[in-house]
């Protein structure tokens, strides 16, 4: 599940302020939602980056049996260790990958290293492409690509267009930029699954991906200008 992140395609524009360069975002939760999701599979999606709702989640049972066997609501009540180990188990075992042997399982680190060097030849291919199609002449830009730490649930990656000149600042990008993200970052041959097992294997969530616009050569310079 791919979110491309604009000052224009969040709910919260709060969120967009930002003091350094990369900033990571995907902590900001229901913050980050585009306008009118409320209901689609990406509002669920990012409800469970919340850790108290994981946490009411994994303690469900607890007043579901409560309700099913009340004799038993009592001593089920007197057991807030076994509670609290319940969201652990949960949190550190299911939802995570918590270790470096659990994640060399996951991966060979030298394939983990391929799809981070994917991401980062791809992410510098769109950052050519629209420093080009922007006629910028100086300036670092940055890609920066953020995936959940949470395993065995669908991935999301949060994408956004990130400047610190001339001061820290997450760019506008129109809605051709932002389908430039959706067709270049991920295919069936580097999904957004594969990614996400990378940066589980990798213990590496935040990608940070950089070009400095005078790098940009006359040729895409000329190709954009073709385009526009």
């Amino acid at each position: 599940m791919l979110h491309v992140v604009t000052p224009s395609t969040v709910t919260n524009r709060a969120v967009m302020r930002i003091r350094k360069v990369p900033r990571q975002l995907i902590g900001h939760g229901m913050g980050l939602l585009p306008h009118g999701s409320f209901g689609r599979a990406i509002f669920w999606r990012m409800a469970t980056e919340i850790s108290f709702l994981r946490y009411c989640a994994a303690l469900t049972p607890f007043p579901v049996a409560m309700l099913l066997f009340p004799e038993a609501a009592l001593p089920i009540g007197q057991f807030p260790a076994f509670m609290f180990l319940v969201v652990y188990l949960v949190e550190s075992r299911v939802l995570s990958v918590d270790n470096a042997d659990r994640r060399h399982r996951l991966m060979p680190e030298e394939e983990a290293e391929r799809g981070a060097d994917i991401a980062r030849v791809r992410g510098r291919e769109i950052l050519t492409r629209i420093a080009a199609r922007r006629g910028m002449r100086a300036g670092d830009l940055h890609l920066v690509i953020e995936q959940s730490s949470l395993a065995r649930i669908p991935p999301i990656t949060i994408v956004s267009l990130q400047t610190a000149t001339p001061e820290p600042q997450i760019l506008e990008m129109d809605e051709e930029e932002r389908q430039l993200i959706r067709d270049t970052l991920f295919d069936t041959e580097f999904t957004e699954q594969r990614m996400h097992i990378t940066s589980l294997a990798l213990g590496r969530f935040l990608h940070d991906v950089t070009l400095d616009a005078r790098s940009v050569s006359a040729h895409a310079r000329l190709e954009a200008l073709a385009t526009a």
